[in-house]
């Protein structure tokens, strides 16, 4: 257990367990569980034991966005500078760690919240639990990258009326579009999450690690450059300790 003010870390069997702790304010983002989080997050990637990264939340909401009663809350403080200082660094760490991370959703995902959440490797949803683009309805655009998620998720038209309307997105309507691994009781959120992890834990962590490389190169890159990408890590795979004690045992099944 790792001492932070505004987040829990636990590890246990190969997983990273986080928790944002600040459920009176819905999990909203002040400055301690900014650094905080994002703190935890890089301990989770340079720990050498661990497989996988589950990011949950204390209480009935996975985070609702900034906390606007924050002293330097956006309107009182440079937003960009915060954003990019601030905010960017966590969601860069959820992206581009090479260790997959699991989103759980007990509740509501809003504002920079649901970009956070979407940002995961894989997402459980409480069956309540919704993403929700609450920027218009205070004068704002989205942020947190969630412009670029969105689209790339429900493409140009759905994703203008839900941002411009400030509407939200069910955790049954997540699932059928992909945004959810899978959506239960909110009090399984967590057992189902633990399920995912033990299922990627037995998983080789080079293949994983270079499937996740691969499909966040995907958005932006052609089928071309994926195809001579597959090739070059396929070769680093399969030359991988992993790969070859899995590739006799599978051939010893045979026998």
């Amino acid at each position: 257990m790792s001492n932070y003010t505004a987040v829990e870390y636990q590890a246990r069997d190969a997983v990273a367990w986080i928790h944002m702790n600040r459920p009176d304010s819905l999990n909203a983002f002040n400055e301690d569980l900014r650094r905080d989080l994002a703190a935890a997050l890089r301990q989770a990637a340079d720990d050498d034991a661990i497989k996988v990264v589950v990011l949950a939340a204390n209480g009935r909401a996975f985070c609702a966005g900034a906390d606007l009663l924050e002293d330097n809350s956006p309107d009182k403080s440079d937003v960009t500078q915060q954003l990019l200082e601030s905010y960017k660094p966590i969601l860069d760490t959820i992206q581009n760690m090479p260790k997959p991370v699991i989103g759980v959703a007990p509740g509501v995902a809003a504002g920079v919240g649901a970009s956070v959440l979407m940002s995961c490797d894989q997402v459980v949803m409480a069956e309540e639990s919704r993403i929700y683009m609450a920027f218009s309805h205070i004068g704002l655009v989205p942020d947190g990258g969630a412009t670029w998620l969105l689209f790339q998720t429900l493409g140009y038209h759905r994703a203008f009326a839900l941002i411009t309307e400030g509407g939200s997105i069910s955790a049954q309507e997540c699932l059928a579009l992909g945004l959810a691994r899978t959506v239960v009781p909110q009090d399984q959120t967590e057992q189902a999450a633990a399920d995912i992890a033990a299922t990627l834990c037995e998983r080789s962590a080079i293949a994983t690690a270079e499937a996740k490389a691969l499909l966040r190169q995907a958005a932006t890159a052609s089928y071309d450059e994926i195809f001579q990408a597959e090739a070059i890590v396929q070769k680093r795979c399969l030359q991988s300790d992993e790969s070859r004690e899995a590739i006799a045992r599978f051939k010893n099944k045979g026998k």
